[in-house]
């Protein structure tokens, strides 16, 4: 076998795994569009809003220097809002792909 042979076999076999790749990344993204997908994430981000809500109240605000306005309490909750939203999007603890998972086999 000549080396003409084998870079041959391993573009057909690159060729072969990279169709695969294709093929299993394309469902990937289309059951990202479905309602429950999107329901599963919004869920993960309360999920994740509650945690980070729970941590928050572990902080120690006694030894600030500055009193603490409402508004700035109203801005670190939208703050940790967003973090909890993009946190979710980004799948980090795959809640919502495991709950996807579980509720799209009843789903019909």
């Amino acid at each position: 076998m000549d080396f003409s042979e084998l870079t041959g076999i391993y573009q057909k076999d690159l060729g072969a795994l990279e169709a695969r790749t294709r093929m299993s990344a394309k469902p990937d993204q289309d059951k990202k569009k479905t309602p429950l997908y999107k329901a599963c994430v919004e869920f993960e981000s309360i999920f994740i809003k509650q945690m980070l809500n729970a941590m928050r109240k572990t902080i120690d605000k006694s030894g600030s220097l500055l009193q603490r306005s409402m508004t700035e309490d109203i801005f670190e909750d939208m703050l940790y809002d967003e973090y909890s939203k993009s946190m979710a999007e980004m799948g980090t603890f795959k809640l919502a792909e495991t709950m996807y998972n579980q509720l799209s086999k009843y789903s019909g």
